[in-house]
């Protein structure tokens, strides 16, 4: 007998940008986050992507104030009902921080990114092994090459069909 293998899937800033707003890849997107039973992201991608779409709003006005509220206020609902009372690693425990600081000396990442790929690789969902293995969905190159290297699976949106 088969079955259908469950995983999470972890949204990074740039997916969680291009869900909640109108972007290249948006209308791909949208209906495999909407089909996905387990999703989540990090505190800094919430946070990051907040800053994405303040960005949309204040500085290149793609966004007016209601469309950045309703954005804004639909990205706080999903990341509190989905992902704010997942145990994360710890980012400020010094041998979480030197494992992230060595991912960014052995590739073009910043710190975020390198946390992102730690939290995957670490953190919760992390024992989920073969088809069940966490996927990593981002609409950044870099991202998706690294996490790649690291052993992770990735579906990066601006190259690929959907897993």
């Amino acid at each position: 007998m088969t079955g259908i293998a469950c995983r999470a899937n972890f949204f990074d800033a740039s997916a969680l940008a291009r869900y909640y707003c109108d972007e290249p890849c948006s209308e791909v997107l949208r209906p495999y986050f909407n089909s996905c039973a387990t999703k989540y992201t990090t505190p800094f991608c919430f946070y990051e992507a907040m800053n994405v779409l303040k960005g949309k709003w204040k500085y290149r006005n793609e966004l007016n104030r209601e469309q950045y509220l309703l954005a804004a206020s639909h990205l706080t609902a999903w990341y509190g009902a989905s992902s704010g009372n997942i145990k994360d690693l710890d980012f400020t425990d010094p041998l979480v921080f030197k494992s992230a600081r060595d991912l960014v000396k052995r590739t073009e990442l910043d710190l975020s990114d390198a946390f992102q790929i730690l939290s995957v690789k670490y953190g919760y969902f992390s024992s989920l092994v073969r088809e069940s293995q966490t996927i990593l969905v981002t609409a950044d190159k870099p991202l998706a090459k690294a996490a790649r290297e690291e052993g992770l699976r990735v579906w990066s949106i601006m190259e690929e069909a959907a897993p």
